[in-house]
């Protein structure tokens, strides 16, 4: 699951349990963007982002902060990152989790096409999203669409099967997040430890809740 935890909420966490308890994952690698290809920088530092996410996930080992991306030079392109998991994991089935709003954007990707080859798809439902599905991904969706977890993993169905979990419906975006932080509202999705991250040094805004006790300011997913 990559993106920019930027910072990281709750609606990335629920999305993250939910391919893990819809589809029985082993495991989720939770990957931070270093260097985005089709949007802003992020307002907060890979080190902080990725300090963030380990600390709204800690206690749970089904979840990894992985910064693959973030030790890579260059653009983050995701494709790199998919190939880079099947070098070190060859025997694994890999299932590429991103929401909807995504998944719609695919063909603007760099090789989205290649994605495909190297990983199954699980789209996370956004009530947010208004915007129909570009006919050239709807092409490929139509021959890889799936409508059960034993159908996305069947041995007969090869590589590139598409499931939608519609199963989630938190409307919550990092950058509304962003935008309250900026205002000095401290939002109740960003998990505690993450606010008291935020606030201990001063990301996004100078000050959340009195005076941060030290300076680390943002600046610098495919």
């Amino acid at each position: 699951m990559g993106g920019m935890f930027d910072p990281v909420h709750q609606g990335h966490l629920a999305a993250a349990r939910l391919a893990l308890n819809e589809l029985a994952l082993d495991v989720v690698h939770m990957v931070p963007c270093a260097r985005p290809n089709h949007r802003a920088q992020p307002g907060a530092s890979g080190t902080d982002r990725l300090a963030m996410l380990e600390l709204a996930i800690a206690g749970d080992n089904r979840l990894l902060a992985d910064d693959r991306e973030l030790k890579r030079p260059g653009v983050s392109y995701m494709v790199d990152t998919l190939r880079s998991f099947v070098d070190e994991f060859p025997q694994a089935i890999l299932v590429y989790i991103l929401g909807r709003d995504s998944f719609y954007s695919l063909p603007g990707w760099h090789q989205w096409r290649q994605l495909l080859d190297l990983c199954h798809l699980a789209v996370t439902n956004r009530p947010d999203v208004n915007v129909q599905m570009p006919a050239e991904l709807a092409q490929e969706v139509d021959k890889r669409l799936v409508t059960d977890v034993n159908s996305l993993f069947s041995p007969g169905n090869g590589h590139g099967r598409v499931l939608m979990l519609d199963d989630l419906d938190i409307p919550v975006s990092s950058s509304a997040i962003r935008q309250s932080l900026a205002r000095a509202d401290m939002p109740a999705q960003v998990p505690q430890p993450v606010q008291a991250y935020i606030r201990r040094h001063g990301l996004y805004i100078s000050t959340v809740s009195g005076p941060a006790e030290s300076g680390s300011a943002g600046r610098s997913h495919t």
